[in-house]
């Protein structure tokens, strides 16, 4: 890691910031609109419900992996480097899949793109970190949040329209254009002036992350939290299909467009009155959303519980990392990024894999015990993360 020897002060929209949250917002823009395309490209040449399991299960466990050793690399390359890399691979990738040599081949190229997904989140959000002061983070953090509320809420239609109308050559096509469409802003972007940390530092960074009580209990909130929308990832479609749903756009919309707006509220808030009274608020509205669920039977419930739920993660998400990266020395920045997104992607895939069972029984009783452990991630910041 690298420790950053100025800060950009009050100045929120300076040249580096605007050049790096466009760039976030082309790069969530690739992944989210793999999201509706992908399972259904995947059926089209062969494939079972197990196989698109399989690839999206093989993606985010790769990610994971990944992160950790990028977080390594963040503490002896610059971020920038990181950025190029990430470009180049989601840039490249996307053609990969066009390519039939089999199921183990799209396995590595599954692996192979979730290395970009490891290498510009912890690049980008340690950048970010290095460009701010406690006094502004979150409502960098806000506005960083929010290019990926954008991303979600355009991208996955317009690749769904593409897919359809033109194909699926075209489709991944395009996903690789707007990969190229960050190498502008790549080439301008410019670092803080930094100075390279001993091992020493590097060292005691690394292992300050199991130390740490704001580190750590942050880190395992999110991911009580992210099980829940890995589990409504997975399971809500088939409630929805079940009840007779068949649009679940709006869904998405409604929860895109506030995961935008809370991202940004919260960071302003948290600023102004700590990290620990904004975010506590909206594990509240989660729970509401999941409670909703239980007796949904029509569109207006559904987008409710998109509002809801999309209000409160979107907050939660900010908040969260916000006061992680004020609780972190610069040289500890990248692997708290990676300590804390990891916990974040196995959240996920956790409440994605894990509670099928529970779902064929009762989808009344996968919401309970979804709200249920939301509780417990509200609970453990309640009586573990220290007030100050």
């Amino acid at each position: 890691m690298i420790e950053s020897k100025t800060a950009t002060g009050n100045c929120l929209l300076s040249y580096n910031i605007l050049l790096l949250l466009v760039n976030s917002t082309l790069f969530f823009a690739t992944q989210n609109v793999m999201l509706p395309v992908f399972p259904v490209y995947i059926m089209s040449i062969g494939g079972t419900e197990r196989t698109v399991g399989l690839l999206v299960g093989v993606f985010s466990l790769s990610a994971v992996v990944f992160r950790v050793y990028f977080a390594k690399l963040a503490q002896r390359r610059q971020g920038k480097y990181l950025l190029g890399l990430a470009i180049f691979i989601c840039s490249t990738a996307p053609l990969l899949y066009l390519v039939d040599l089999g199921w183990w081949y799209l396995v590595l190229v599954r692996v192979y793109h979730a290395a970009s997904l490891s290498a510009f989140i912890t690049a980008s959000q340690t950048l970010l970190a290095d460009l701010s002061t406690e006094q502004n983070r979150g409502r960098l953090f806000g506005y960083y949040n929010a290019a990926s509320g954008v991303a979600m809420a355009v991208a996955p239609s317009l690749g769904n329209l593409v897919a359809v109308r033109w194909g699926y050559g075209a489709f991944f096509a395009s996903v690789a254009m707007l990969g190229f469409a960050m190498i502008p802003a790549q080439l301008l972007l410019r670092e803080p002036q930094t100075t390279p940390l001993g091992a020493d530092q590097v060292a005691a960074s690394i292992s300050n992350m199991f130390k740490d009580r704001w580190i750590w209990t942050s880190s395992v909130s999110l991911f009580f939290v992210t099980m829940s929308i890995g589990a409504l990832a997975s399971f809500l479609p088939l409630q929805a299909l079940a009840l007779g749903l068949s649009e679940m756009g709006i869904y998405y919309t409604a929860f895109s467009l506030m995961f935008l707006m809370s991202g940004f509220i919260s960071g302003l808030l948290s600023d102004k009155y700590g990290r620990k009274r904004a975010v506590l608020p909206f594990f509240i509205l989660v729970v509401l959303g999941l409670a909703l669920l239980i007796p949904l039977s029509n569109y207006v419930g559904l987008v409710l519980v998109g509002l809801l739920i999309g209000s409160g993660f979107g907050a939660i998400n900010t908040v969260l990392l916000a006061l992680v990266m004020d609780k972190t020395s610069p040289g500890g920045r990248s692997q708290a990024v990676s300590f804390f997104n990891n916990h974040f992607d196995l959240g996920f895939s956790t409440g994605a894999m894990l509670f099928g069972s529970i779902a064929a029984h009762s989808f009344g009783l996968l919401w309970a015990v979804m709200a249920g452990l939301t509780m417990l991630g509200f609970a453990l910041l309640v009586f573990l993360l220290p007030s100050s």
